[in-house]
């Protein structure tokens, strides 16, 4: 490595797209403009978890909220009011006829007649998407405040697409792994089907390369526009979650790593670490992994687990314990 000159590397999961279960992965992948976010991906998780519905609805008639329990089995329940007025598509619409559309699993707020010709959905929620908008903090929800260990899943599969993206590799094709799980996995709740406990997470690997000079340094094309090789750091970020996490249905447990020949042992790296850019949590037979988003849209928190590889050793580091978190 050259004396004046250290690299090392953050790198944060992002999903390009709310956690689906599989049943709403078949029903979106013949929808062009979901499919194109989908495509933005090439690492993704598989979890499991208790089907999630909304329960004891009630709409207010005055203001159209609409308040409910977000239920997930017989677990863990919580209090949820979607204040429509109050959601930024709503506000930005050109209309003063709303209607809302609700079931079990979903809501759906229309500029018009529902379902109707020339009627449009300005916002909607599935279960995930609900947890999702509330970690961002998106505007007109209230309540939910146990979002974090409602979006908590078992981790079944870690995989990467190493030549196209997530879509062709895990949705579009025969997917071996993903066929397993729903073939296999346990009924988590009584009338449950395995396709709406098997949940999907499409994820972008965003890269911040950090590089440190020394005053006498000379600086090259390469030192200032650095170019990193994304599908190597994909390929290493798989490894380093299957060998840290186990994931249960992974067959190759990469137990050499870091080392191997298509990651980012041996080039050049001093230090680089992965942690999951969103409020979700893994459970694993190693123990749990957390992510965490900020509702300010911070681009890096002191709230999410760490891995952290560093020449030959590989760490995990848990915020509140291995360094300072932000509450």
């Amino acid at each position: 490595m050259n004396e004046t000159f250290t690299k090392s590397k953050i790198s944060k999961l992002e999903l390009v797209y709310p956690p689906i279960s599989n049943q709403e992965a078949v029903w979106l992948q013949n929808d062009p403009e979901v499919v194109e976010l989908f495509r933005n991906s090439d690492f993704y998780m598989i979890g499991g978890r208790a089907e999630a519905k909304f329960i004891d609805v009630e709409i207010n008639e005055n203001n159209g909220a609409i308040s409910f329990k977000f239920s997930i089995g017989d677990t863990i329940e919580d209090n949820c009011t979607v204040n429509v007025g109050d959601l930024v598509n709503v506000i930005n619409a050109d209309t003063e006829e709303i209607e809302i559309e609700i079931g079990e699993k979903y809501i759906r707020i229309w500029d018009g007649p529902i379902k109707q010709p020339g009627s449009n959905v300005l916002e909607w929620f599935s279960t995930e998407k609900l947890l999702w908008d509330k970690s961002y903090g998106r505007k007109g929800i209230e309540g939910l405040d146990q979002y974090r260990e409602l979006a908590t899943y078992d981790l079944l599969y870690v995989g990467i697409a190493k030549k196209t993206d997530s879509f062709d590799r895990l949705l579009k094709r025969g997917h071996k792994n993903r066929m397993d799980i729903l073939a296999n996995e346990p009924q988590r709740f009584p009338g449950a089907r395995p396709t709406d406990e098997t949940f999907i997470f499409l994820f972008d690997i965003n890269v911040l390369q950090v590089n440190t000079y020394e005053s006498e340094h000379i600086f090259e094309d390469e030192d200032i526009f650095p170019q990193i090789d994304e599908k190597r750091v994909t390929a290493d970020a798989e490894k380093a979650f299957v060998s840290l996490l186990d994931p249960k249905y992974n067959s190759e447990k990469y137990k050499n790593y870091p080392k191997g020949s298509d990651g980012l042992y041996g080039a050049g790296f001093a230090r680089y670490c992965y942690l999951i850019g969103e409020s979700l949590t893994f459970n694993t037979a190693c123990g749990s992994f957390k992510g965490h988003r900020g509702q300010f849209n911070e681009p890096y928190s002191n709230e999410a687990d760490i891995t952290m590889v560093e020449g030959d050793d590989v760490k995990l580091f848990v915020p509140g314990v291995d360094f300072p978190s932000d509450v």
